[in-house]
């Protein structure tokens, strides 16, 4: 799997503290899942652990191999979904 960045989605991780490496390492982590958004098209959303902390990633589909990260962020306790 390809990761496709550009200026605005390293901006917008960068905003958050994320580094490139660690979003990508998301979609490696033991723990990994990821749901559809129900309510867009093409719009996914990843959680996986990596190095103790778990990590959201909204993502999309790039055709024909990859993936477009469009931010990713550290998940406070109190957010978790599980």
């Amino acid at each position: 799997m390809k990761c496709i960045w550009d200026d605005i989605n390293r901006a917008e991780i960068a905003a958050h503290d994320v580094a490139a490496a660690t979003a990508e390492a998301v979609f490696h982590a033991d723990d990994f899942r990821y749901l559809a958004d129900p309510e867009r098209l093409n719009r996914f959303t990843a959680e996986g652990t990596v190095e103790g902390q778990l990590y959201r990633v909204p993502f999309s589909k790039v055709f024909p191999e990859g993936i477009r990260i469009t931010t990713a962020f550290p998940v406070s306790r109190r957010r978790r979904r599980t």
